[in-house]
């Protein structure tokens, strides 16, 4: 059985790949932490408070469908408890030879990924967007729809790539950077800062607290 972590828009987007995969007889339900929803439906499934995690057998499947990066800490807690998370896929994406998509990524329609890529764990790679040749994307990135990634890049954990960003090709994107919408990245973008515009330059390091304004 899969359970989906969130009840938010990323979980009704994210019920649709089940969905389109033929799988909604193998969907649990939805799982929120400190649940206001205990007991009502989303989609035809029962929305459940995290405690219930401790009782589901080690053999459950879950997968994180929150956009926030928050959803790191809980995820690496499930895991910690000794589950795994699936690997979501629709099927009209276009994968090329030799990519490594890792666990409880989530990738939406019509995403095309070239080849000899590596995909991290837990990465969300929304509609529509591109990822060249030979690149390397890290852990717990969030790819907006319409992105466009150019071969050899290196984009390391946890960041945020916003709505059709282009990125050409042999860039790096240091950990925990925010790339804003329609930003052209034609330089290596440092970790840990917001960066806007095209081209797109840093403007200022990024706190905690700017994660609920910006997404």
């Amino acid at each position: 059985m899969i359970y989906i972590l969130g009840a938010g828009a990323e979980a009704r987007k994210t019920f649709n790949v089940y969905k389109d995969l033929g799988k909604l007889n193998e969907i649990g339900g939805f799982i929120e932490e400190n649940c206001k929803r205990e007991g009502s439906e989303l989609r035809g499934k029962k929305i459940m408070d995290a405690s219930i995690i401790h009782r589901l057998p080690k053999d459950t499947l879950f997968i994180g469908a929150m956009g926030s990066p928050g959803r790191k800490r809980w995820i690496d807690e499930i895991k910690g408890l000794g589950f795994n998370f699936d690997r979501l896929i629709h099927p009209s994406v276009e994968i090329g030879d030799f990519v490594d998509v890792g666990e409880g990524c989530i990738i939406y329609q019509g995403v095309i990924i070239s080849c000899d890529t590596k995909i991290g764990q837990h990465t969300m790679i929304e509609i529509n967007s591109s990822i060249g040749h030979d690149c390397k994307i890290g852990n717990f990135i969030t790819i907006a729809p319409g992105v466009d990634i150019a071969g050899n890049t290196n984009i390391n954990d946890e960041c945020w790539i916003g709505i059709g960003v282009k990125i050409i090709n042999r860039r790096t994107i240091g950990k925990g950077a925010f790339l804003g919408a329609g930003a052209v990245v034609t330089k290596d973008i440092p970790g840990n800062v917001i960066a806007v515009g095209v081209p797109a330059r840093p403007i200022r390091e990024l706190t905690k607290a700017d994660w609920e304004k910006l997404i």
